[in-house]
């Protein structure tokens, strides 16, 4: 999983355009500097939820509000940092751990049902079906309620499907049948 990531993410033309490029960028990170407040996650335009505890109706009805009031117009998902520190070699470290975990996660599926799963290919499908289902709640899921773009998604189901279908095929011919 880890080498598809990198090697989709740094040699291959996977990821070229996930995201898109503007000649404006200068102008607009600074408007953003000066407007943000801090490293974080911001929705354009959304209700004032800074001192919001609960889904008290007050609050629900500014968002109800704010909802049709979008309609027609644009918006904006920002995940904004306000200073980008050097790369971190832990992230590499905590990569590689994910990574594991999940492999590890398909691995005690597969031995669960080691009797039920007597071919290469059922033990390949079942894989590949875990990554079927983390695509379905995570990117898809993206995609329907938050509106992340097509261009975006589809390189991350590229990614989603290469990397469960290479463990799916280790896995099926790692943990094939002794045979007695």
């Amino acid at each position: 999983m880890f080498v598809w990531s990198f090697l989709s993410w740094e040699v291959l033309p996977v990821h070229v355009h996930s995201f898109n490029y503007t000649a404006k960028q200068d102008s607009v990170m600074k408007m953003l500097d000066k407007a943000l407040p801090a490293s974080g996650a911001y929705l354009l335009p959304n209700v004032d939820n800074r001192n919001v505890e609960s889904m008290n109706s007050e609050y629900m009805k500014a968002m109800e509000q704010n909802e049709k009031g979008m309609i027609g117009k644009s918006n904006a998902m920002i995940f904004y940092t306000k200073q980008t520190p050097a790369m971190d070699p832990m992230q590499i470290v905590k990569g590689l751990l994910i990574d594991l975990f999940a492999v590890m996660g398909a691995t005690i599926i597969l031995s669960l049902a080691e009797d039920k799963l007597c071919t290469f290919f059922m033990r390949f499908w079942i894989v590949l079906l875990i990554g079927f289902i983390v695509a379905l709640n995570s990117y898809m899921l993206d995609l329907n309620w938050m509106g992340f773009p097509w261009h975006f998604i589809k390189r991350q189901l590229v990614d989603v499907f290469m990397e469960w279908g290479l463990v799916g095929l280790w896995l099926a011919w790692y943990l094939r049948p002794v045979k007695a």
